[in-house]
This record gives structure tokens, C-alpha cells and sequence, in this order.
């Protein structure tokens, strides 16, 4: 017998319930794959599911009892005003990385030496599905943006992204690893990142759908979670405009030992942590200092 849209979603529901998944998952599921929004289950409540559409609906539930995310089953997550093709190649976009959006994009609207009428070039480090380097693009039509991935799994995820947003003209997308990908004496107003940044031994504290399906590359750092976030620091007043802004999510854990690095250290001013909505220090924020820098093309810059 061929159920409504009503009972499907009761009954995926109430199984999924029953493993300790939330509700939202199975909304989250039904509304995908009938390319319609969750407001719009309760209005279509009694429709009738095509048969090959409850069968999908089935193996879909099945896929996510044995703990595959979400949005790796639809193939799409949802990213501030963006929605993206997402894969096993990528991780899986998060509303912490959100705020690092947000503070960068802040940045971007307050900066007197940014205005519309000049490109502001954006550095996204670790780009994994393009959230970070799409959403800039997208939300402040002066940004020019490089993205970076030492992955091509994880470029070839962000390129059909930014083709399928129609923001391939603005973005750039290069193979390598952090700053090893960029060539000549290119220089960004922003660089962003949100790298690897969780210890190898806390493997077994991330959720089960996060270690067992997200890709370890993109989670995992060595040096207590510390080693691509040293990198990036020890390397960004090469690539960085005089006051240009370093934003980078971190763990909380580690947030506070990582901003100890630039606080009163020659290249930087202006450190900041930003809590995220559960109060966790989640992003640090610094400008790169006037002056003379690490890369000798920057020495006697005054801008």
C-alpha cells in the first residue's frame, strides 16, 4: 500500500527516533527528495508517495540508521543564504563556520580601504566545498577570491559549486597545500581559513556520523591539533596587505593558546576571539601590522 507524505514522515520519524536521531532528520530527508521545503511536508500531508519515491525514502532513513550525515544522503547542505553539493570528498558545512563568514564579510562592509568600487581579494585556505570562498563572493560583490585545497576531490566539489552559483568568474580555485598553492607576489586584504584543527587523539570524542564519514584530512592536525594552524599564522603576513585581516576558526579548546601567539607578536595587532552561539571562543580575528613584514616585497610598504 502506498503511503501519504503524512505517514512516511510519521513513521521514518519514529523510527529514527527510536536510534536517537533527531526529527529534523527525517524532514530534512522528505523535504529533499521531493524538492520542496520542510514547511511545505505539513501542506502536502496527504499526498501520495510514488512508489519509487517511498522506496528511495526508505533506503535514505536506512542510510542514516547506520550513521551517514544528512546531508551526505541528499548531497546538499545548506550554507547562509546557499545551498551546495556536498560529498564524502568535503566536510560538512557547519553553522560555526558561519560566524567566520560573518566576521569576515563585517570586516569587509566596515573597512574604509575596501570600498565596492575596488576589489577586495579574499584568501580562503582549505576551501573543502567552497562555503567560506562562495559565500564572500556571493555577499559582497567587490570580493575577488582565491581558494585553496591541497585536495581535488574536494576542488572538483567547490568548482561545480561555484559553476553552479554562476560565481566561477570570481572565485579562483588552486591545487596545493596552504600558501605552497600560491605563486608570484600576490597579496589579499583577507585570508580566511578553517583548517584541520582537531587532535588525533580525540578521535574517539567526535561523533560517530563525524569520524567515521567526514574526511580525516580536512579534522585532523598533528601537534595536539596545532600543526596547520601554525602554518598559517607563520605564514600569512607573506600573503597579507598592511592591516589586512587574518580570520580562522579554531577549536575552543585551543582558542585562547592560538590567539596567545599573535598578541604582542611584531606582525599583528588588534587580536580578537568571537564566542560562538553557545559561548565557546570559536574565531579569531587579527590585523597584520604596518611596517615591515616577513616577505621582503612588503618591506617599506606604507598602505
Amino acid at each position: 500500500m502506498t503511503s501519504t507524505v503524512g505517514q512516511a514522515h510519521a513513521a521514518a520519524t519514529a523510527i529514527l527516533a527510536n536510534a536517537g536521531q533527531p526529527a529534523s532528520d527525517a524532514e530534512e530527508l522528505l523535504s529533499r527528495l521531493l524538492g520542496t521545503t520542510r514547511g511545505a511536508l505539513r501542506s502536502r500531508a496527504r499526498d501520495l508517495l510514488a512508489p519509487g519515491a517511498e522506496e528511495l525514502f526508505g533506503l535514505h532513513i536506512a542510510r542514516r540508521l547506520a550513521g551517514e550525515p544528512v546531508q551526505y544522503i541528499t548531497g546538499r547542505a545548506a550554507f547562509r543564504s546557499l545551498d551546495l553539493a556536498v560529498d564524502r570528498r568535503v566536510l560538512v558545512p557547519r553553522p560555526e563556520t558561519e560566524w567566520l563568514v560573518e566576521a569576515v564579510l563585517e570586516h569587509l562592509k566596515s573597512d574604509a580601504r575596501s570600498p565596492l568600487a575596488r576589489a577586495v581579494r579574499v584568501l580562503d585556505l582549505g576551501t573543502g566545498s567552497g562555503c567560506i570562498a562562495l559565500s564572500i563572493a556571493a555577499e559582497h560583490p567587490g570580493a575577488v577570491v582565491t581558494a585553496v585545497d591541497a585536495s581535488e576531490g574536494a576542488l572538483a566539489v567547490a568548482r561545480g559549486n561555484a559553476a553552479d552559483l554562476g560565481l566561477a568568474a570570481r572565485v579562483t580555485f588552486l591545487h596545493g597545500d596552504w600558501f605552497d598553492a600560491l605563486e608570484g607576489d600576490h597579496r589579499f586584504d583577507v585570508i580566511v581559513s578553517n583548517p584541520p584543527y582537531i587532535s588525533p587523539a580525540e578521535l574517539a570524542e567526535l561523533p560517530a556520523d563525524v569520524r567515521e564519514w567526514e574526511p580525516h584530512s580536512a579534522l585532523f592536525s598533528d601537534d595536539d591539533g596545532l600543526a596547520d594552524l601554525r602554518r598559517i599564522v607563520e605564514g600569512a603576513p607573506r600573503w597579507l596587505m598592511a592591516g589586512g585581516l587574518l580570520a580562522l576558526e579554531l577549536a575552543e579548546t585551543r582558542a585562547t593558546a592560538v590567539a596567545a601567539w599573535l598578541e604582542g607578536a611584531h606582525d599583528w595587532q588588534a587580536v580578537e576571539l568571537r564566542d560562538d552561539l553557545a559561548g565557546r571562543p570559536r574565531v579569531l580575528l587579527a590585523r597584520r601590522e604596518k611596517g615591515p613584514a616577513i616577505a621582503p616585497a612588503q618591506w617599506g610598504e606604507e598602505d
